[in-house]
């Protein structure tokens, strides 16, 4: 699945251009390393998580707070104190 849906299946994005801003504007690490490319595909058990900058944090906060808990897909996990989330499985697009 491409990061920028990931972002905004996750909340951490209001939109999916939202969350496309985010990655371009090097906001999110996945698996630690900064990625600043949309289309970036990612793979089971890649961990996602906003850099640890004054911008970053509240930019993703915001959208957390505005959009309502909805539910979660199964093949992600959400920990949003630590401004992380989890790729559990690649799920099949048929």
């Amino acid at each position: 699945m491409r990061l920028d849906n990931i972002l905004f299946r996750l909340g951490m994005a209001p939109t999916i251009p939202g969350a496309r801003q985010l990655v371009n504007h090097r906001h999110i690490l996945v698996n630690g390393r900064i990625v600043d490319i949309p289309s970036y595909r990612c793979k089971p058990r890649d961990t996602i998580a906003a850099r640890d900058e004054q911008k970053s944090r509240p930019l993703i906060q915001n959208s957390l707070d505005s959009s309502p808990p909805e539910e979660l897909p199964n093949h992600l996990t959400l920990q949003p104190f630590q401004y992380k989330g989890l790729v559990n499985q690649i799920i099949d697009s048929k």
